[in-house]
């Protein structure tokens, strides 16, 4: 019971998709349900051509139910439904009139036709298919409906006009079940499609605006970040800084160890900074070794934040062939002043980054 309602909840939310053998198990068992009714009321009027005709296919849909289901012969199993029923509802208003509704059946199927065949894999032909089995279930309607105006049926006054009322109104409870049933299906398979859209648009939107080694973000997405902290800052008087790093000496670490160990510094160093940002701040792979921090706050706040990565990248390393490397990285932090362009701001961490390069390395300087 608790599996069945877990199923529920993801089908309701859109996270699971309908199956189609759930679809299609639904369809056979209830049409075949459906059949056993009419085979009672008709054993019942002594009409036995529908009597041994329902029976029998009763007997049919419980086989395709049990067989091809498991066989997955899904595009079988909506092509003889869509026929059958078609059939069987024609048939029976011959036999007995029009005034018994089977023809109700015929205006379900045409919406039934079309999602079934729209939701199926198998099906290549997801509108042409259920296109043509409507305009032929529209003709079968009307070709009906004329035979009955200018015909009786063939058993005529078997049945009090209050039982034929209530089959009527069956019949007609029956159809707009199905409507019901299938409209919800379809609902629940729209919102499927359009969770699986959004998540998709969301691993696009990750791998356009992240480094695909680092997961950090990439210059064009920090670029944007960047902006909007110079808007912030022009409009409301925010202050942020700026914090460019680069590994000291990396071109010696992929020359020596080889260019896979220098990813697995990479990835130390990204996930390094990383455990120590706070979720208002910004970190992107500038280019090669050159990681850039956005950081919201004051210079004394940035210099601080930088000094602890310093030391814990110092302290990291990563195992190579059994032989731990470890590498340090040099800091230069750059506060926004009120005219200065990004490129300029850039530039004056860069230049702090450079005076750390030649005084040493593994330092923050600002």
């Amino acid at each position: 019971m608790h599996n069945l309602t877990h199923k529920l909840k993801h089908y309701l939310d859109g996270s699971r998709q309908l199956e189609d053998t759930f679809k299609y198990s639904t369809v056979l068992y209830a049409v075949a349900f459906i059949h056993l009714i009419i085979t009672i009321v008709f054993l019942h009027y002594n009409i036995f051509p529908m009597y041994l005709y329902n029976i029998l296919i009763f007997g049919v849909y419980l086989y395709m139910a049990g067989v091809y289901i498991k066989k997955k012969a899904y595009r079988a199993i909506y092509l003889f439904s869509i026929s059958e029923i078609l059939f069987h509802s024609v048939y029976a208003t011959l036999l007995v009139g029009w005034e018994w509704g089977f023809m109700i059946y015929t205006i379900a199927l045409v919406s039934v036709s079309f999602y079934m065949a729209f939701t199926l894999s198998q099906f290549r032909r997801k509108i042409l298919t259920p296109f043509i089995s409507g305009i032929i279930i529209l003709l079968c309607f009307i070709g009906t409906k004329l035979i009955c105006v200018r015909h009786l049926p063939y058993y005529r006054d078997f049945a009090p006009s209050g039982a034929v009322g209530i089959y009527y109104c069956f019949n007609s409870f029956v159809c707009f079940v199905m409507l019901i049933l299938f409209s919800f299906f379809f609902v629940l398979e729209i919102r499927h499609t359009q969770l699986h859209l959004e998540q998709e648009k969301e691993t696009l939107d990750a791998i356009a605006s992240h480094d695909p080694l680092t997961q950090l973000l990439n210059r064009r997405s920090m670029e944007i970040h960047l902006h909007k902290a110079m808007e912030q800052a022009k409009k409301i008087g925010t202050q942020f800084c700026v914090i460019l790093g680069d590994i000291d000496d990396f071109k010696k670490v992929n020359d020596t160890y080889g260019h896979e160990c220098g990813d697995k510094i990479l990835i130390l160093v990204a996930d390094t900074i990383r455990s120590h940002m706070r979720p208002e701040d910004c970190i992107c792979r500038w280019g090669g070794e050159e990681i850039l921090l956005l950081i919201n706050g004051t210079e004394t706040v940035a210099t601080a934040l930088a000094e602890k990565i310093r030391v814990s990248i110092e302290q990291a390393c990563v195992t190579e062939e059994g032989t731990e490397v470890s590498v340090t990285m040099t800091f230069g932090v750059a506060s926004y002043i009120p005219g200065f362009k990004i490129n300029k701001l850039i530039q004056l961490a860069d230049n702090n980054l450079y005076i750390g390069k030649n005084n040493g390395k593994n330092q923050v300087v600002s």
